[in-house]
């Protein structure tokens, strides 16, 4: 048979032999095996190791005849303290007096000296494995110990027996329901249903848990003074060794507070609802007047830049206007200069004269005009100035207020497309002014512009 090295580390061993050869050999050869290997090297001195270890050591393997305390001795005084630990015996007797001894000991095996060491290691091993599945089955009812204690204290408990008579109800569920446990033993687990339920409910739990199979649903159960809790309940049926129906279970959690808690918040919502609804309702009024208000100001300063741009196209046409007639006072004012050279011989009194007053009166005009068109042009270019300034701005406002009031994704296009023109015309402008600067005379411009 293999040994189980990992099997064998989780226990400590102690090892009793009066022979210090023997003693010496076979323990460095099972500590390989074991977490731990405590020695002594007879009875007493094994008694006293037990003693101080007695919470770690799990096998004790001694010899019989030893000085001072014999195993057989020992082992009476180790079983005087601790029942369960496991014992084996390395002997040189085989008779029926040691075997009963060891059988009134409780002692798991023996082995006959000299020890076969495979032997001693197999017998170990199953030792081992029995202790490991002793452990394993402890750690289990504990762990069932801690979830009924969990359970018991988070859930109503209910059992029954075969025909779904109450024969056991927790601390919690008299608690819940105001119930001692004595006035419900006995009674069929339906007695717990509130008056309003639909006797279909039990009906269908009582069909299902009979047929062994379960049940989960929500119950509305009767309390000692009248009133009722709502369950999250789950009744299963119990079995036993043959698989055979002996009772049932129920668990259930109280969802009464839940419950409450989840129709107060629906009749919160429903309140909400209606109040963001009016508030909707008023909000939309509110805002259509905006967006009113926002499309009659959008309107006027539609109206306005239009206006705006008659005024620029008047401007250019006088602007246009003038630098003709400019041009043509030059014209006239070279001619008057070339006519005045070529006949100076034959025209030197009244003629000449007339010229220079003609020819003066030609230049003031000149300047008059020079000056008029200054003054035009650059109020002009101020007023219109201000005036694309003030749209801009007027626009911007526009914008802002539209976009915090209202998404209207047609408003919104409106208001992009008023945006995109109006910078279309401040374009325009900056051209039209581009050309005057283009056509008009230098030092005109060198007045208007400084």
């Amino acid at each position: 048979m293999s040994v189980d090295k990992s099997l064998l580390k989780r226990f400590i061993l102690l090892y009793v032999e009066d022979d210090d050869v023997i003693r010496l050999e076979l323990s460095q050869l099972l500590s390989n095996f074991f977490a731990k290997v405590l020695v002594a090297k007879d009875g007493k001195e094994g008694l006293r190791t037990f003693l101080e270890n007695e919470d770690e050591i799990d096998i004790v393997l001694t010899d019989i005849n030893m000085p001072y305390l014999n195993g057989i001795e020992m082992v009476k005084k180790i079983r005087g303290i601790n029942s369960k630990v496991s014992v084996i015996f390395a002997t040189a007797h085989s008779d029926t007096e040691f075997l009963a001894e060891a059988i009134k000991l409780r002692v798991q095996e023996y082995i006959v000296k000299p020890i076969d060491v495979r032997n001693l290691l197999s017998l170990m091993n199953d030792i081992a494995s029995n202790l490991y599945q002793e452990l394993l089955l402890k750690q289990q009812q504990e762990e069932l110990s801690r979830y009924k204690e969990i359970l018991d204290s988070n859930n109503i408990v209910i059992k029954t027996d075969i025909h779904l008579n109450i024969t056991y109800v927790n601390d919690l569920f008299c608690q819940i329901s105001g119930f001692d446990s004595h006035e419900l033993i006995g009674k069929e687990l339906k007695s717990l249903k509130f008056p309003d339920v639909a006797s279909e409910v039990y009906t269908n739990l009582y069909a299902k848990v009979l047929n062994h199979k379960p049940w989960q649903g929500k119950l509305k159960n009767l309390k000692k003074d009248g009133t009722f809790y709502n369950t999250d309940a789950y009744v299963i049926p119990t079995l036993d060794e043959t698989g055979e129906m002996n009772g049932a279970i129920s668990i259930q959690k109280d969802i009464t507070e839940e419950l409450n808690k989840k129709r107060e918040i629906q009749l919160a919502l429903m309140k909400d609802k209606s109040d963001i609804y009016i508030k909707s309702k008023e909000g939309s009024l509110e805002q259509n007047s905006i967006i009113n208000e926002l499309k009659y100001k959008l309107e006027t300063t539609q109206l306005e830049l239009e206006h705006a741009i008659k005024n620029i196209d008047k401007y250019i046409y006088s602007n246009e206007k003038y630098r003709l007639e400019n041009k043509n006072l030059k014209t006239e004012i070279g001619l008057y200069k070339k006519n005045s050279t070529s006949n100076i011989a034959f025209k030197m009194s009244k003629e000449n004269s007339d010229l220079r007053l003609e020819i003066k009166k030609l230049k003031d005009k000149l300047s008059q005009v020079e000056q008029n068109d200054e003054k035009s042009i650059s109020q002009l270019k101020v007023n219109y100035d201000e005036k694309i300034t003030e749209l801009e701005d007027k626009i911007s406002e526009l914008t802002e207020q539209l976009d915090s009031v209202q998404s209207d994704e047609v408003l919104l296009q409106k208001l992009e497309y008023w945006k995109e023109k109006a910078k279309m015309e401040t374009q325009r402008v900056e051209n039209l002014e581009k050309q005057i600067i283009a056509h008009a005379d230098k030092s005109l411009l060198s007045k208007i512009f400084g």
